[in-house]
């Protein structure tokens, strides 16, 4: 259920942020094969069985149900769809000190919707702060998808996607649906996988017995499409959906690349997906590739916030463009948040060009 926000935390050095120890040097070759690995991964990357029990559907004649086939559920992309979009809902109610840890059990009583809908529209629904009954529930929600059909002018078939009813009995396909629509009409700073899709099992019951068949259900289209060309697919985009067994690679190239200069400063990296999260060492691995002492009081040595957090970054992107290279892709946020793959995009592009340094 939602409940109070913690901001995201770093995982620390277990010596302490200036530890002594410094990471193992490795030989000029064996870094060389390293980082020639990496850049050979990023460049080069290149039907289950229905489970369900027919005996635990009660249909009438002519009567049709649908359910999500469980190991689409499993679907890595689907997965990070969720956790994209309730990451952007927190960050965007983070004000209002509500966080939610799951769309389909936060979201289906209208309560976060009316929230979330009311600060991207900029409006006020007339509705009661909360509502306790089914009937309640369903009232607010009727009145969030009717403001949400006014503002996002969409034509029939797509607010078909949803309706009272689906968001209500916490069907994740019309949740998900609603907010890809929600995200995409408000410009959300955010980046949707692509093509996404479920496969729904859809049963119905005819002259006695009960038929299946399986329906693809797409969520996202591609980034362009949903848009309108404000993100465009990379290396890593390639590398996520085809060579996921390269990424590996990839992670202990780039590590080794800020540990030869952040060992310095006695500062080791040990985990790529956390320790940058803070923005700490990116600050500091600029100063060091470019050859200069970045002042203390130019950031938070030591941030307690997700805004201090995300300030360090912005920071860090600053001097990277300071320095001549082009505005990173990565949102700050995306990176505080320990979004992977937004990591990854800012340090290869460090890794490009200083990788001789």
């Amino acid at each position: 259920m939602a409940g109070y926000p913690r901001s995201p935390k770093a995982t620390d050095n277990k010596e302490g942020f200036f530890s002594l120890t410094l990471g193992r040097k490795k030989k000029l070759k064996e870094v060389s094969d390293l980082e020639q690995e990496g850049r050979d991964a990023i460049d080069g990357g290149s039907s289950a069985p229905v489970d369900y029990d027919p005996s635990s559907f009660h249909l009438e004649e002519n009567e049709e149900r649908s359910m999500i086939d469980k190991i689409s559920l499993e679907d890595p992309k689907v997965k990070e769809l969720q956790r994209v979009l309730m990451d952007w809902i927190n960050n965007v109610l983070v004000e209002q000190r509500i966080i939610v840890k799951d769309i389909q059990e936060d979201l289906f009583d209208g309560q976060v919707l009316q929230k979330l809908l009311e600060k991207l529209g900029d409006v006020k629904l007339q509705v009661p702060e909360v509502t306790q009954t089914a009937q309640g529930q369903k009232d607010k929600l009727r009145a969030v998808l009717n403001k949400v059909s006014e503002q996002l002018q969409l034509p029939r078939w797509d607010e078909s996607k949803w309706s009272v009813d689906s968001i209500h009995t916490k069907n994740l396909t019309a949740i998900l649906h609603l907010l890809v629509a929600m995200a995409t009409h408000y410009r959300a700073p955010i980046r949707l996988p692509e093509r996404v899709s479920l496969k729904v099992i859809v049963i119905t019951k005819r002259d006695g017995k009960l038929d299946h068949k399986i329906v693809g259900e797409e969520i996202t289209t591609t980034l362009e499409e949903m848009t309108g060309g404000r993100f465009e697919r990379d290396a890593f985009d390639t590398l996520f959906d085809h060579a996921p067994d390269k990424l590996s690679i990839v992670k202990r190239s780039l590590i080794e690349f800020a540990n030869r200069h952040l060992e310095k400063v006695n500062l080791t990296v040990t985990d790529l997906d956390t320790q940058f999260a803070d923005g700490v060492y990116l600050v500091l691995l600029m100063g060091l590739l470019e050859g200069y002492f970045v002042p203390l009081y130019s950031f938070s040595l030591t941030p307690e916030t997700f805004e201090d957090k995300v300030h360090n970054i912005q920071f860090a992107f600053e001097l990277m463009q300071d320095a001549g290279l082009p505005k990173p892709k990565a949102r700050p946020e995306d990176v505080a948040n320990c979004e992977l793959k937004s990591t990854l995009r800012v340090l290869y592009n460090l890794f490009t060009k200083y990788k001789r340094v």
